[in-house]
């Protein structure tokens, strides 16, 4: 049996050749910018091909797309569809596959779902063609009215379910039994479809054979996190599956559930050690979705990471309530450098009354002040523009964060994640003013009775500028070199970014730079006169770069001096 598994870019074709202006961009094919392509590795086809081959006779191959675009040189199809035909050729005429999977998590990947699907079933018509993940699992009845070439959908996790159908004498009408399994049949029969877990995530092999591990060296992820991608070579696991909240902008319970399920303590050891000696892995990059679900296991993995004299990243977060001063201290002592905190809002009453999040603010200052005397950088994650929220507690979100301290704040726009309790309360009280599946962090396309999308599209960018910038907290502190380094993120990402140009020359004028800092001054008042974007942020900011300043530099920060102390 051949198995071949797809997995589709993770962002929409228009996104992807003419990328917004407020979203980060990768790099430059054919001379043009093109949208940024997250290059995580596909655990779940790495999953689902490790146990298959130890259960049964199979030969399993994987396409990433996300890695093939992040691969090319240059590209000229004239839409993704022709791109995937003209790679699924050759893979599919040399490997033959008997199954062809594909693997979709993000809402973003919908479109390019239904069109591997299609290209699949004209390539190798003979091939049975599934979907599983995320998107399938919650969107089945959309792929299902789009398009017949799917034999099937994957309700949940797919190793015990993709087992049961390759053993089975006859796929089709497995299919057709199994309520773990959908088909266009079964849509007007009322069925309760259910998942099929695997309770002992240890009877999953440890093999990543069906990709190349420094094909996600590629990843823009790591790239952005500097004090990351300085250690060496990362690697990701997944120590366990679940999550018990509730948090309305979610979907991960949808495939996962919300019980925990753990891989045993000796066996993460085990696989970490391997990591480090077989691979010579430097960065264990967790993503789980509840790591501190068991804060003791947690506490050991980290402990144990240390001790080996490599590090660890969290890109998924951590349970701000489970980080103790213990936990930070030993995060600390395992090289971790830089966290990822999910506040997601500064408001009391949005976290308590509309993202259903168990998390108290003085909990926030408390992490932030503890990772701020123990070394360790905070990147902040705050959702705005969710069914419920008011501009008021917008308002009280930029206010409670401007006393958090925190390195760096990410405001994102609140997106409609397929099987989330977001994306059901928009779609019954009709909020969608847009493409629910071109919608991601950066593009809003929710509007209720409080806000409209543009209002919540300016308003994340505007709080970028003013908490990040405007009101550095490391420039307040004096921290110049710090405040550098997350300045110096946001021009790698946006190169003519005036107001991150305009800081970075106030920073390198603090620590006596002068001939960086005047060098950089005259790229902001540049990058001021060749785009609109920052005349708003220059006039509200009384930011001095406009052509008519043209006295000696020392003498133009007065206003940021006044602002950081």
């Amino acid at each position: 049996m051949k198995i071949l598994f797809v997995v589709p870019p993770n962002i929409g074709f228009t996104d992807f050749v003419s990328p917004p202006s407020n979203v980060k961009v990768q790099r430059m094919l054919n001379g043009q910018s093109v949208g940024s392509v997250i290059t995580d590795m596909p655990l779940g086809i790495i999953s689902l091909s490790a146990y298959l081959k130890k259960n049964i006779d199979v030969e399993t191959r994987g396409i990433d797309f996300n890695v093939a675009l992040n691969k090319l040189d240059k590209f000229e199809w004239p839409s993704f569809k022709e791109y995937f035909k003209e790679v699924l050729t050759n893979e599919i005429e040399f490997f033959q596959p008997d199954v062809i999977g594909i693997s979709a998590l993000f809402s973003t990947a919908f479109r390019n779902l239904i069109d591997l699907g299609e290209v699949s079933r004209e390539l190798r018509p003979a091939a049975f063609v599934i979907a599983g993940g995320n998107v399938p699992t919650v969107s089945y009845r959309d792929i299902f009215a789009e398009t017949d070439v799917f034999d099937a959908v994957c309700h949940g996790e797919g190793e015990v379910p993709l087992l049961e159908l390759l053993e089975s004498k006859s796929m089709p009408e497995h299919v057709e039994e199994s309520l773990t399994w959908i088909t266009k049949n079964k849509l007007d029969k009322n069925l309760d479809f259910a998942h099929n877990f695997i309770n002992e995530l240890d009877q999953i092999p440890f093999d990543y054979s069906i990709i190349r591990q420094d094909d996600y060296e590629l990843n823009p992820t790591i790239r952005y996190y500097s004090s990351v991608k300085s250690k060496g070579k990362s690697f990701n696991i997944m120590t366990s599956r679940g999550c018990p909240f509730k948090c309305i902008f979610c979907a991960s319970h949808r495939t996962h559930g919300r019980e925990m399920r753990y891989h045993s303590l000796a066996r993460v050891k085990e696989d970490i050690l391997s990591l480090k000696n077989d691979f010579g892995i430097k960065v264990i990059t967790i993503e789980d979705d509840h790591f501190m679900g068991d804060k003791k296991r947690a506490y050991d993995i980290v402990k144990f990471i240390g001790e080996q004299g490599i590090t660890a990243f969290f890109p998924n977060s951590l349970a701000l309530y489970a980080l103790s001063r213990e936990m930070l201290v030993a995060l600390k002592e395992a090289g971790v450098e830089q966290l990822i905190l999910a506040v997601e809002s500064g408001s009391d009453y949005v976290l308590k009354n509309v993202m259903k999040k168990p998390l108290k603010l003085d909990i926030v200052r408390r992490v932030a002040k503890d990772c701020r005397e123990i070394g360790i950088y905070t990147d902040c994650n705050i959702l705005i523009g969710l069914p419920g929220e008011r501009k008021q507690d917008i308002d009280d979100t930029r206010k409670f964060l401007k006393t958090v301290g925190a390195n760096w704040f990410r405001i994102n726009v609140a997106t409609p994640l397929l099987g989330s309790e977001m994306h059901d309360i928009c779609e019954e009280k009709n909020y969608f003013k847009g493409v629910v599946i071109e919608s991601n962090y950066k593009k809003a396309i929710v509007g209720t009775e409080n806000f409209d999308p543009q209002y919540i599209q300016e308003t994340t960018y505007d709080m970028n500028i003013e908490l990040n910038f405007v009101y550095n907290a490391d420039m307040m502190f004096g921290n110049y070199e710090v405040a550098l380094k997350g300045f110096e993120n946001a021009i790698v990402a946006k190169p003519d970014h005036a107001v991150a140009l305009y800081y970075s020359s106030i920073c390198h004028d603090h620590l006596g730079n002068e001939k960086v800092a005047a060098q950089l001054f005259e790229q902001a008042k540049k990058a001021y006169k060749t785009s609109q974007i920052w005349e708003k942020y220059v006039k509200l900011y009384s930011l001095p770069i406009t052509d008519e300043n043209s006295i000696p530099y020392r003498a133009m920060h007065h206003t940021s001096q006044a602002r950081h102390g």
